[in-house]
């Protein structure tokens, strides 16, 4: 479990909640200006959007620096281990989002980044997920964003905490990403990072 949890880099990623925590409760305002492409010149990315993308890269870099071929034939149920680590990661968020100014906004683009990332990786591979999750809010801004807190509908990172569209895509993705998670990959392909 020990070496589980090293491989995983389980004390990084709850360094990653503590910085995402600190940022929405610190420099809740900040923004990060992206090009748009939809509306005026250029759009602001709230950062305590963006930081959520942090914990989301660290579990997927720690599965694919896993050794699927050992983890296949563990007797412990490691993608259950991952399940839980990951499900743990978004729970913790959203109890965090009592005392975070919108904070549930945060625990809800973790959830859809990280859904997005699992569904990204059944569909591909580890490293092409990576950079695709990585650019994903970026694209959102820059097709989605109107400028002076206004977004499109489909847009979901960018609305606010309460909105019920944005929380059920983000549920949606996160299901998706979980479910297809104990599934092969689509290209037949294994979990580790040279994959």
């Amino acid at each position: 479990m020990i070496w589980w949890l090293r491989v995983r880099s389980a004390p990084a990623l709850l360094a990653a909640l503590a910085l995402v925590v600190g940022v929405a409760v610190l420099v809740p305002d900040s923004e990060v200006p992206v090009p748009s492409v939809a509306g005026s010149l250029s759009s602001g990315l709230p950062f305590r959007y963006l930081v959520p993308l942090l914990p989301v890269l660290l579990i997927l870099y720690g599965q694919a620096r896993a050794d699927g071929a050992s983890e296949s034939v563990a007797v412990r149920p490691v993608r259950w281990l991952d399940t839980c680590f990951m499900t743990a990661t978004v729970t913790a968020l959203v109890l965090a989002s009592a005392f975070v100014p919108d904070g549930v906004a945060v625990a809800r683009n973790t959830a859809g980044y990280l859904g997005c990332a699992l569904v990204l990786r059944w569909l591909s591979t580890p490293r092409l997920s990576l950079a695709l999750i990585t650019c994903l809010p970026f694209a959102v801004v820059s097709l989605g964003g109107r400028g002076g807190g206004q977004s499109a509908w489909w847009a979901w990172p960018l609305h606010e905490g309460t909105a019920p569209f944005a929380g059920a895509c983000a549920a949606v993705f996160f299901g998706a990403g979980l479910a297809l998670s104990f599934r092969a990959p689509l290209l037949g392909k294994g979990r580790g990072a040279d994959d």
